[in-house]
This record gives C-alpha cells, structure tokens and sequence, in this order.
C-alpha cells in the first residue's frame, strides 16, 4: 500500500485513503490525441468493489458497458453545481446530465482489489468555457444518485489546444 499511495503521489500530486477514489487521466478518443478527460475509478482496498453500470446492445449503439457519471460545474449565482447537457449547455440541478434519459440492461463490474477502471470521460469540445468542472461518478446504474455512492474527482480544467484560441 505504501508504494501505490507514493506512485498516486508522484502521479496524481495527492495522497489518497483506503478505499474508493476517482482522478482524472488525459486521454485519447477514437478521433483525436489527448482530448478526453477520463475519470479512472480506483480500488485502493483489499476487497472487491461492484460497480453497476448498462449493458450497451451491440450495433451501432455499441457494444460494452456505460456507467452513470454527471459533468458538474458550480454557479456562484445560485450556490449549487450545474450539471453539463450537451456541448456547453448546463442545466441548473446536480445531476440533470442525460444519464437519467436512457433504459439500462444493468450489470456488475467487478474492480479488484488494488486496481483501476475508466468509468466516466468529457470530451474537449463538450466544455469549452475554461471554467473548472468535475466528474460524479455513481456506483449504479439504476439507483437514484441520493440513494447510493457517488465519487467526485478533483476540479479540472478542460485545456485548449494550443492552436485553437479561447472560447468566447
């Protein structure tokens, strides 16, 4: 444990409990190079930890599994953390993404002791104001979020390229 929790550090720059924990990990999407943020779900503890998430149906939806995540940002207006629908559209409640649109074949996944999985991601041209937002992550699939685990990362800014100038 000493030595996972020195590599979080020297990663991530932060020490983490025993346990769940989400961080953000810079990533690639089908179509580009570093241009999504993915959220990296953690196991840090000696048992296994079930995650439930929707059995996508193969075809053209896709095939594998989807986990519930919401992109927040904060409204200093109103206190309280907006949730990202759509590209740069925020709606003012936690937890008012899309994921509660859509039916769910549920299964399990199961995250072994001392391990990892991606389980949420933001796209770059999803949020393009450069204010800082965070993913929720659920534990399940079909329970209402005020009724189950939730982790959140760390606040993150989604960066622009270099050659792309700032939003307006």
């Amino acid at each position: 444990m000493v030595i996972i929790e020195g590599r979080h550090h020297h990663k991530f720059g932060h020490f983490v409990r025993y346990g769940l924990h989400a961080d953000i990990v810079v990533g690639n999407s089908d179509i580009g190079t570093s241009d999504t943020y993915f959220a990296q779900l953690w196991n840090l503890s000696l048992a296994t930890v079930d995650v439930e998430g929707c059995r996508l149906p193969g075809g053209y939806a896709g095939e594998g599994i989807l986990y519930r995540w919401d992109v927040q940002k904060w409204n200093t207006a109103t206190q309280a953390w907006n949730s990202l629908h759509g590209a740069d559209t925020w709606v003012a409640k936690p937890f008012g993404g899309y994921w509660n649109e859509e039916g769910c074949l549920p299964e399990m996944t199961h995250i072994r002791p001392l391990s990892w999985r991606k389980v949420a991601w933001v796209y770059k041209d999803w949020v393009t104001t450069g204010d800082p937002i965070r993913i929720a992550v659920h534990t399940s699939a079909t329970t209402p979020p005020e009724r189950q685990q939730i982790l959140y990362t760390e606040l993150f800014v989604v960066r622009r390229p270099p050659n792309m100038p700032p939003a307006q």
